[in-house]
């Protein structure tokens, strides 16, 4: 399965089972000319954020980067992963919906399916 086929495959299975949560996808991936890259830096896009944004029912915000079993971080993906942990903000890596749906157990999100699509 490819990353974006498992990012919408999540993005379903977040909003059947969690749907309490705000989930949402930082664009800040793709490729723009330079214009319009130097434009959205100014404006605060940061390369290696994760693939998705959550806020938990505690107000919590929190990371799920998405890859597939061979994937790997990249260098700026691994230097937002350390941010977070500096700052102390939930971040995972998964690589299956099973993993999406245990990460948010442990950081304490009740889900209504009893398992994952």
């Amino acid at each position: 399965m490819k990353e974006d086929d498992l990012q919408k495959a999540v993005v379903r299975f977040i909003g059947i089972a969690a749907p309490q949560l705000l989930v949402f996808h930082p664009a800040n991936g793709g490729f723009r000319n330079v214009r319009e890259a130097a434009k959205l830096k100014a404006m605060g896009v940061r390369a290696g954020v994760a693939d998705l944004a959550i806020t938990l029912p505690d107000t919590r915000s929190a990371f799920i980067e998405l890859k597939t079993k061979a994937g790997r971080l990249s260098p700026h993906q691994a230097e937002f992963q350390s941010t977070c942990d500096r700052l102390g903000i939930p971040y995972a890596v998964c690589r299956s919906i099973e993993e999406v749906a245990e990460t948010l157990r442990g950081w304490g999100v009740q889900l209504r399916a009893r398992s994952p699509e």
